[in-house]
C-alpha cells in the first residue's frame, strides 16, 4: 500500500491538470471564513497533460500513459523498494480496466539503485533494495465519488470506529474544531416510516471463488451473523453474502469493480485477516471494503479458540479441531 490520494482533473485552455485535493481543512462554503480556507488550499498539480482530440460530445481525450509509467512521487512505487530512480526504458503499463465507478490500471516499474549508492549490503533497512535493479508490479485504483455526498455522522470515542479527519473553520466555537466521521455505509430504510425495513441498497459481500470449498458456508455465515445487529438499528436483511458467480454465470463480474465488495482469499502464511476500505474524506461514507483472508488465519483462529474456549467447548478439548 503506497497510499490513497484524492484528485481531480481541471481543464485550463488546452491543457488538463491532474489536482490533488486536501480535505483536511475545511469550511462550510456560505460561511465568511471559507474563501480564506480556499485560499489557504492550493491544490498541488500532479501531472498535466495535452489535450490530444475532443469526443463527439466535446469531452476532452488525453494520452494518460505518463501518469502510470512515469516517477511521479506521490503515485511512485520507488519507497516500496528503496531504490533511486526508474528506468523508463524497462517501465511500462501492464493493463487498464475500466468499470461504471473505477478505472484498475497495473503498470510494471523498474528501478535501480548504483552499486555506490549505498542502499543495500550490510547494515541496510530490511526493505532496502540492494545494488543493481529492482522491478516491482503497481496496482492504481481510481474510484469516483459520489455525487451527492451523504449525511456525515460524528465520532464518538468510546466505540471504535475507522474515521476521516477534518479541520472545520466554520464552527461556532472560539477556534477551529477537529472533527471525526465515522467510516460507514450509506443505509436508507425502504420504508422511512416502519420501525424494521429493508434497506434501499443491502451491504453484500462476495466470497472469493478461490476461497476453500470447505470454509465457504462458515464464511458466509459469519457475514450474515451480523443482521441482528442491523435489525436492531431498524434495518432488516441489511447485510447479506453471496457467492461469487462464475465466468459462465456473469462474464463481467470482476472483483476489481467497486460495486462489488469481496472476501479475498490469498495464498500467504500471515496468520492474520485485514479489511482495507475506501471512504469518502468528505462524509466518511464506505464506497468500497474488501475483507483479505490470509491462509494462515486458520492456524490462529485455531489458537484463539483452544486457548479461550477449550474448558467450555468439548470439541475444542483437543487438536486438530473439527471443522464445525
Amino acid at each position: 500500500m503506497v497510499g490513497a490520494l484524492v484528485v481531480r482533473w481541471v481543464r485550463r485552455e488546452n491543457r488538463i491538470f491532474l489536482e490533488n485535493i486536501n480535505y483536511d481543512i475545511i469550511a462550510d462554503p456560505k460561511s465568511e471564513v471559507a474563501r480564506a480556507v480556499e485560499n489557504a488550499n492550493t491544490p498541488a498539480i500532479l501531472m498535466a497533460f495535452n489535450i490530444e482530440a475532443l469526443s463527439k460530445d466535446g469531452d476532452p481525450v488525453i494520452e494518460v500513459s505518463r501518469l502510470f509509467n512515469q516517477d511521479l512521487p506521490e503515485l511512485s512505487g520507488r519507497n516500496t523498494v528503496r531504490g533511486r530512480g526508474m528506468d523508463a526504458q524497462r517501465s511500462y503499463i501492464d493493463r487498464i480496466t475500466a468499470y461504471p465507478t473505477n478505472i484498475e490500471a497495473e503498470s510494471v516499474q523498474t528501478f535501480t539503485n548504483p552499486v555506490d549508492g549505498g542502499g543495500g549490503g550490510r547494515g541496510a533497512p530490511q526493505q532496502a533494495m540492494q545494488p543493481g535493479s529492482g522491478t516491482v508490479t503497481m496496482h492504481f485504483s481510481m474510484v469516483k465519488l459520489p455525487e451527492n455526498p451523504m449525511m456525515p455522522r460524528l465520532l464518538d470515542s468510546r466505540v471504535g470506529y475507522f474515521s476521516e479527519s477534518t479541520m472545520d473553520f466554520s464552527r461556532p466555537e472560539h477556534r477551529a474544531e477537529r472533527r471525526q466521521f465515522i467510516a460507514r455505509w450509506r443505509l436508507e430504510k425502504k420504508d422511512p416510516t416502519a420501525a424494521i425495513s429493508e434497506p434501499v441498497k443491502p451491504i453484500v459481500y462476495y466470497v472469493d471463488p478461490a476461497t476453500p470449498k470447505q470454509w465457504v458456508s462458515y464464511i458466509k455465515q459469519g457475514i450474515e451473523s451480523w443482521q441482528p445487529a442491523f435489525e436492531a438499528a431498524g434495518f432488516k436483511n441489511a447485510i447479506l453474502a453471496k457467492e461469487a458467480p462464475s465466468k459462465e454465470e456473469d462474464p463481467n463480474w470482476s472483483p476489481e469493480d467497486a460495486r462489488y465488495s469481496v472476501i479475498r482469499w490469498l495464498p500467504s502464511t500471515t496468520e492474520n485477516a485485514s479489511g482495507p476500505h475506501i471512504s469518502d474524506p468528505r462524509t466518511g461514507e464506505i464506497i468500497d471494503a474488501d475483507i483479505q483472508f490470509y491462509h494462515n488465519v486458520m492456524n490462529l483462529v485455531r489458537d484463539w479458540y483452544f486457548v479461550q474456549v477449550g474448558p467450555l467447548d468439548p470439541r475444542a478439548s483437543k487438536l486438530p479441531l473439527p471443522d464445525s
